[in-house]
């Protein structure tokens, strides 16, 4: 009886084992392939490759993604390119998964993959990642690029989250390195009135960028005062001005740096001006 029962448990030791090692080699081999949804870190998602991989915590890392998109902001429906780059000398295997979303979770813009071979769209588009032709730079540098189209005028700010794997190439879970890296990105928001502007040839603004006094001229002698307002990148109104009078300065001192709009309201018409406040 003892024997019997000897014999039992060592065949669900075993067992319990092999159920365990063939667990962890599909993970390892699943993500060889591209990362599982939800794994940028970002506070949505709430998870990254730590959730799978073991060995160094995740550690945030700035400018492992960079784009063509301009400091001034996206300009609606204009597609820019988004680069992940990541190096680890010594080693030669790599992934990522990056996200563009808010902080609630929200997807911003539309993923549009250029390299069908090295990345692919996962989660109804909502996150990109290696594929396993992609997982492999012996120079130690990985680097996959992709194109992003921005969404429609008034989606706002987000930012874009990803999660770098440095793997040890173990085949195993263990003894990875998980990197954290984001990119902020605001709209532009003076194209959504750039139609309106009748009076942009007859204003100007100096200097620019300002640091105290920003001056506001015209050219034309019917343009006597006007309603000035001063809006920031997220669409919020800092300072508004009745009844000023053109041809003299408004005082920014008090703002903080960055870039605004400035709206300039009259009767006669409409004129808009990217300001930068240093």
């Amino acid at each position: 009886m003892k024997k019997t029962t000897k014999f039992v448990i060592s065949v669900f030791a075993l067992t319990a084992g092999l159920i365990a090692s063939n667990a962890l080699t599909t993970d390892v081999t699943g993500n060889v392939t591209g990362a599982p949804v939800s794994r940028t870190g970002s506070p949505a998602d709430g998870a990254n490759c730590t959730a799978c991989h073991t060995g160094t915590a995740a550690t945030t890392v700035a400018g492992l993604i960079t784009s063509t998109i301009p400091a001034t902001g996206y300009v609606p429906g204009q597609t820019y390119t988004v680069t992940a780059s990541i190096t680890q000398a010594g080693k030669t295997k790599f992934g990522f998964e990056i996200s563009p979303q808010t902080t609630a979770g929200v997807k911003k813009g539309t993923i549009v993959v250029t390299s069908s071979t090295t990345t692919q769209v996962i989660g109804s588009g909502k996150y990109i990642t290696h594929k396993s032709a992609g997982a492999s730079f012996p120079s130690g540098t990985a680097t996959w690029t992709f194109n992003w189209t921005a969404p429609a005028a008034g989606s706002g700010d987000f930012t874009f989250y990803g999660a770098f794997n440095v793997t040890n190439a173990s085949t195993t879970v263990s003894g990875d390195i998980i990197k954290l890296s984001t990119l902020a990105v605001t709209e532009d928001l003076s194209t959504g009135i750039a139609d309106q502007l009748s009076l942009d040839n007859q204003i100007s603004i100096f200097p620019n960028p300002v640091e105290d006094r920003l001056n506001i001229s015209t050219s034309s002698a019917e343009l006597t005062e006007a309603t000035v307002s001063i809006i920031n990148v997220q669409g919020q109104l800092v300072r508004m001005v009745e009844h000023f009078q053109l041809n003299s300065y408004i005082g920014v001192e008090e703002l903080p740096k960055g870039f605004y709009i400035l709206k300039i309201e009259s009767k006669q018409g409409i004129a808009v001006k990217k300001i930068m406040k240093q």
